[in-house]
């Protein structure tokens, strides 16, 4: 009967260490769920998948396909090998390209010849910039479009409008020659700026782009300088 006493003080003994073992539980959760709160991880990160072309780290822009367009004639007119191009957007059979596809234009090596500014409809040549007299085309390229240095230069001119021309951005090649890029919905550069050949000047909207390539004051046919 003597040992009844000593039973039960185990037993209260147990009790109180459980509760002791419960309270200090119940407090590390607590301090743990408020961590959680305050470093901004109490919900489920979100993993995003980067896109499947998308090269972020490298220089360039992007095309959008279209109509008759092959990867060949894409890669020849920026100025690119088509396999890099195609090894670059990761395309499984670099014959077959599609219209609306979107691929990643890398900025090519640089060189002293002229590259399209854009891809799309030549719709005509007409003269604006000097009394009709300029050789200049008008390219209908996708709403949205980047328009890309033609060659490295300086911004002589990015002005919001320009007579007859609207927003305008003018490169200065350094050996005499000027390329002119007009009709931009927007432009990225400012005067002044070192702009590497076969990086964004300006995005277009609705209206076509009006390029030109100049010696000096006397425009020259572009047909006979570009790819």
């Amino acid at each position: 009967m003597g040992s009844i006493p000593i039973a039960r003080s185990n037993v209260r003994r147990r009790l109180c260490l459980l509760c002791n073992v419960k309270s200090v539980m119940c407090k590390v959760k607590k301090e743990f769920v408020g961590l959680l709160l305050f470093t901004g991880c109490a919900q489920a990160p979100v993993v995003s998948q980067p896109p499947p072309q998308a090269i972020p780290q490298v220089l360039g822009t992007y095309h959008q396909v279209q109509a008759g367009e092959t990867l060949w004639r894409i890669a020849h007119d920026f100025g690119l090998d088509a396999q890099a191009l195609a090894a670059v957007n990761r395309l499984p059979n670099p014959t077959q390209v599609k219209v609306g596809q979107r691929l990643f234009i890398p900025a090519p090596p640089e060189s002293d010849r002229f590259l399209w500014p854009a891809r799309g409809q030549l719709t005509r040549m007409r003269g604006v910039a000097s009394g009709g007299t300029n050789r200049g085309l008008e390219i209908r390229a996708p709403e949205g479009s980047f328009v890309r240095a033609s060659r490295t230069g300086r911004v002589a001119v990015a002005t919001r409008q320009l007579a007859g021309l609207g927003k305008t951005v003018i490169l200065d090649h350094g050996d005499g020659y000027a390329t002119v890029y007009a009709g931009l919905e927007q432009s990225l550069v400012s005067p002044g700026w070192e702009v590497r050949q076969g990086t964004p000047v300006g995005r277009l909207g609705r209206v076509p782009l009006y390029f030109e390539i100049r010696y000096g004051t006397d425009p020259r046919d572009p047909l006979t300088l570009l790819p």
